[in-house]
């Protein structure tokens, strides 16, 4: 049968492609691989150098990225997590997302992506309806992820300060003036963990899991529109072919050299597809805006 949109594509746009039989983690890897320097996520960014000023931007490079996704996959798996275990991920576009992401991916478990505006009520739905026994969170979010937690199948609690990878000089100023003002600054119940202790006691190596292209790598949510949200199974196999049929809109796009500025949100397709898992394709860098 005559495919008659294919004369409506933009020029460069093959009609069709091959698509490669690995996990979605493995892009991530290979531009790790190819550019181990480049900057990989920037966040917090004050300011970019220009002649005379400091350097006040504290990127990951690409290195650091994976190095850090494999100490976070090495530390859910000393809590217990496992192939197909949900992993949920309550927090804004930041670097502790692409790492829990990533590292998730890597441990053949499943990302629940969690969207950081949901209420108690909705917030205690997902996490139930996922079956997610682990939860990555912000310390803003903490007393709310609490007030639900009884109710929930939880049983590790992993929490983060939006601080952890700002540049320093940001980063000193947070802490003076904003950090408890806008409750960032929490004391942990017996038995939940810091993010930055878990990976500073991991191992930088990758864990030895077979992923295979067909296993289930995000449940991600609907809207809930018409109803209750619902949890769409995507496997490595769809978010590869997601990402490599985005690239070919993206024909201009040079690898190794393009910023994206994520500012659409993580936690939905469109951000997770066209910002985070293009750029890491292309290894370009994530501006990324909570």
């Amino acid at each position: 049968m005559e495919r008659i949109w294919v004369k409506h594509y933009e020029a460069g746009v093959r009609p069709s492609i091959d698509y490669p039989d690995v996990p979605l983690f493995q892009f991530l890897d290979s531009a790790a691989d190819k550019y181990p320097d480049r900057a990989a996520l920037i966040f917090g960014a004050v300011a970019h150098k220009l002649p005379g000023q400091p350097l006040l931007d504290a990127p990951l490079t690409y290195r650091q990225l994976r190095e850090a996704a494999n100490r976070f996959a090495n530390a859910l798996q000393t809590l217990g997590v496992k192939r197909s275990d949900r992993v949920a991920i309550y927090l804004p576009n930041s670097p502790q997302f692409v790492i829990a992401f990533y590292a998730t991916l890597k441990l053949g478990a499943v990302v629940a992506p969690i969207n950081p505006l949901y209420v108690p009520r909705e917030l205690e739905f997902q996490i139930r309806d996922a079956g997610a026994e682990t939860i990555v969170a912000l310390s803003q979010f903490y007393p709310r992820l609490q007030g639900v937690r009884a109710n929930t199948p939880l049983k590790n609690v992993i929490v983060t300060n939006v601080k952890e990878y700002f540049p320093p000089v940001l980063k000193t100023l947070f802490t003076i003036a904003l950090e408890k003002k806008e409750g960032h600054r929490q004391t942990l119940a017996a038995g939940d963990h810091w993010f930055q202790q878990l990976l500073k006691k991991a191992a930088p190596l990758p864990p030895r899991v077979d992923v295979r292209t067909d296993d289930d790598a995000v449940l991600l949510y609907t809207g809930g529109t018409t109803g209750v949200p619902k949890g769409a199974e995507l496997t490595h196999r769809n978010l590869v072919a997601n990402t490599l049929q985005v690239r070919e809109w993206f024909t201009p796009a040079r690898e190794g050299q393009e910023v994206f500025l994520t500012a659409l949100p993580l936690f939905h397709s469109y951000g997770m597809t066209t910002c985070m898992n293009q750029s890491i394709y292309l290894g370009g860098t994530m501006l990324l805006i909570p």
